[in-house]
């Protein structure tokens, strides 16, 4: 098999690629964790079982070290009636905040 460096270039490129999508899968899989405990704590019923990234972005963390922001959106309810939306905001693998829209309260 006789490889050029285009395809080693290539192959690289697709490596990098599908561990930054790995890696994003763990850091997605804390945020829903994050976002169902906080529904539970304030009595809130979350909606779709879903999550959706926003925005990804490099920071620095506390650290001083380079990491990905990520900005998962949400929606839950208060009563059942009205959906509201709310944000995960992840460094890396660390909960920066989670915030919520004013919501009505049963």
């Amino acid at each position: 098999m006789n490889l050029m460096l285009s395809d080693l270039v290539w192959l690289s490129a697709l490596i990098i690629l599908a561990a930054l999508w790995w890696h994003g899968q763990g850091v997605k899989a804390r945020a829903v964790a994050h976002a169902r405990l906080y529904c539970e704590q304030h009595d809130l019923q979350w909606l779709d079982e879903s999550m959706v990234i926003r925005r990804l972005w490099p920071v620095r963390s506390r650290s001083g070290s380079l990491v990905l922001q990520r900005t998962y959106f949400f929606e839950f309810s208060s009563t059942g009636e009205y959906r509201y939306r709310g944000a995960v905001i992840m460094e890396g693998y660390n909960l920066k905040s989670v915030d919520v829209q004013t919501y009505h309260m049963q």
